[in-house]
């Protein structure tokens, strides 16, 4: 073979694999896309109430809701208007009372978000001292009673009121940490 018929053999080979490149190139351009996976719900449970019960068999938390959205995978839950009540040991007496415009639970259920204007109370019922905390987005750990949030928060007792950007709050050990712009005022009982 002369170097003019190599030279015309690889010049048709190279045509030809630009020829099979633009075709592969052509054809999964007119494919359609692989459809996204879907964010729709696979399950929906109307008038959710849900209990956690310590190993003596009393209620340690409560938490309900109008309406639960399961999502699919790993996406956890979503509801709306939760409220999450904490009992104290006897099971009976409810501590705390939480409300939230939208929640979210994670799926592995360690994690609750709270969304929108979050309310937390403590009545005089309880046997403590009242307190009423009010801000907003609020992660809370149930099973630890543990919540914070990087919003401003108000916390409201029978003596005075306290302000704060920032709290991190231990339900069950009447713990309260402000982190930032504290500002308060406190009336004493005459």
């Amino acid at each position: 073979m002369t170097a003019r018929g190599v030279l015309s053999l690889a010049g048709l080979a190279v045509l030809a694999g630009l020829s099979y490149g633009l075709l592969r190139w052509v054809e999964t351009s007119l494919r359609e896309p692989a459809p996204a996976e879907s964010e729709a719900p696979v399950l929906v449970i109307e008038g959710l109430q849900a209990m956690r019960m310590t190993t003596a068999g009393q209620r340690e938390f409560v938490i309900e809701a109008p309406r639960l959205w399961q999502l699919p995978g790993p996406g956890g839950a979503r509801l709306e208007r939760p409220e999450l009540d904490w009992y104290q040991p006897d099971g009976q007496t409810r501590e705390w009372r939480l409300r939230a415009e939208w929640g979210w639970v994670s799926a592995d259920q360690k994690t609750l978000l709270l969304e929108g204007e979050v309310v937390a109370d403590r009545t005089a019922e309880s046997g403590r001292s009242p307190v009423t905390l009010i801000t907003r987005d609020v992660r809370v750990r149930p099973t630890e009673q543990y919540l914070e949030t990087a919003a401003p928060t108000r916390a409201a007792t029978p003596g005075g009121e306290l302000r704060a950007v920032g709290a991190r709050v231990w339900l069950d050990q009447e713990r309260v940490d402000l982190l930032s712009e504290v500002r308060g005022v406190y009336e004493p009982r005459r």
